[in-house]
């Protein structure tokens, strides 16, 4: 029972803190680049992007210019959410339909688009530094123990 006591008081009590944090700051990447762009206009346009939208962004950015079948491979996503997000970056003026190719619509980011992804990157190398500093406190066994635990935890064991 001593290993079921820890679990429960310093385990699933600091996994169920991270859940709620993130619960909350689903918004972080999205305020945190609207922080970061001084443009109005261009802020309340980021205001209108879920956390798909800002991953597909980046995506397009990454592999542009791009169909939507490689974004759906990139993100193991459907078709119809992709689809959907994609014309909605399109709408919003972050990215532009630049032709067709066997049958599939190709998208690239507009200058506003790339003017976002740039910022975007600026938050994802500001993350990684910090993740990479935490990261540094443990071995490569201790990280693999830890991936496990909670890969395990995740599938309901």
């Amino acid at each position: 029972m001593e290993k079921l006591d820890f679990y429960k008081h310093h385990i699933e009590t600091s996994l169920i803190d991270i859940m709620n944090t993130r619960a909350q700051d689903n918004n972080f990447e999205r305020q945190w680049i609207q922080l970061h762009v001084p443009n109005r206009d261009l802020q309340y346009a980021i205001s209108q992007l879920n956390t798909l939208s800002l991953k597909l962004l980046r995506q397009i950015q990454l592999l542009g210019p791009v169909s939507e079948t490689d974004l759906v491979q990139a993100l193991d996503l459907g078709l119809g959410v992709i689809s959907k997000n994609v014309n909605k970056l399109v709408r919003l003026g972050f990215a532009n339909k630049t032709g067709v190719v066997s049958s599939q619509a190709v998208y690239q980011l507009s200058k506003t688009g790339n003017r976002v992804a740039m910022v975007q990157k600026q938050l994802d190398d500001l993350l990684d530094k910090q993740h990479e500093e935490l990261v540094s406190h443990y071995t490569p066994e201790q990280l693999e123990l830890v991936a496990t635990f909670l890969k395990e935890l995740q599938e309901g064991h």
